[in-house]
């Protein structure tokens, strides 16, 4: 067994001397390809972690209707608290209309107008599960035929435009993404191929002295593995020179790079491992019948 063991081990690791420039043309493809993935994966990562501090930001604002009193208000505002999509909320008086008012115009509106009408207010801070624009548009419009409510505002156009690059992105970085793995699979295969054309004295006397046809496939399978792992490791090599110019650039500010790079990293050897095996597999199945 032992024996049988380190031959597998032997010839996959001397399978790469046969076909050194296409070993490394699907090295460099497969972590190209890993890369390609792994920055894509990050930032939607990193985005979906910090998306909620970045809306926090946006708080949905509901006006009452001007003529309504402040307990009528008060009540409409009580009542969108109770919604599953609400948090939290801060009911707006009309002092703290004025205040806010004075904020922004630096006047006071009473000194403009003589008199307050700015109406009754709230604003709300929405349930994460509501913090897509799809979600925030359905509630808003719920809101606004509530009786009593005159007006709803949030940052619509600002959430919808970086959803909307996110997005495009993303598709992006996948389409990019699938065509490479497509060329580091066929590439393997190609290179498996090779190795299988310059061991073909070999395969025939393992043939002839009774080894199975999983016993000669074992090396080529194990040669893509391998592959597949080298070509990660080139890909977190990428990552972690990334990772170091940008805490150098960003110093002294506080860069986290928090579980998610770790997860990354674990998923640079699945991913890796998977394409070569993927890529071997191939070669193996259609010249080794």
């Amino acid at each position: 067994m032992t024996s049988k063991l380190k031959f597998i081990i032997f010839e996959s690791i001397r399978g790469f001397l046969y076909a050194r420039t296409p070993v490394l043309l699907s090295l460099v493809t497969i972590g190209v390809s890993l890369i390609v993935i792994s920055l894509s994966s990050y930032s939607y990562l990193m985005f979906i972690k910090y998306s909620s501090s970045f809306t926090n930001d946006y708080k949905l604002e509901v006006f009452f209707k001007s003529d309504l009193t402040v307990s009528d208000s008060e009540e409409i505002y009580n009542r969108i608290l109770t919604f599953d999509a609400i948090i939290d909320g801060e009911f707006i008086d009309k002092e703290d209309s004025s205040i806010k008012f004075n904020e922004f115009f630096n006047e006071r509106v009473e000194n403009i107008l003589g008199e307050n009408p700015l109406p009754y207010s709230g604003e709300f801070l929405i349930n994460e599960k509501y913090r897509t624009v799809d979600s925030l548009i359905i509630f808003a419009n719920h809101l606004k035929n509530l009786e009593g409510v005159d007006n709803v505002y949030y940052d619509k156009e600002i959430i919808i435009r970086t959803y909307n690059i996110l997005n495009k992105i993303m598709t992006a970085f996948s389409i990019i993404g699938f065509c490479i793995v497509l060329v580091s699979i066929i590439l393997v295969s190609n290179t498996t191929r090779l190795m299988i054309h310059s061991k073909k004295e070999n395969i025939k006397i393992l043939s002839l002295m009774g080894a199975t046809n999983f016993f000669i496939r074992i090396p080529f399978l194990l040669e893509g593995i391998i592959q597949g792992i080298l070509g990660a490791l080139l890909s977190i090599s990428f990552l972690f020179i990334i990772k170091f110019l940008i805490e150098y650039i960003l110093s002294p500010l506080s860069v986290v790079f928090d579980g998610n790079f770790q997860f990354i990293i674990a998923l640079n050897f699945i991913l890796g491992s998977i394409l070569g095996l993927i890529g071997s597999k191939r070669a193996v199945s259609k010249y080794l019948s």
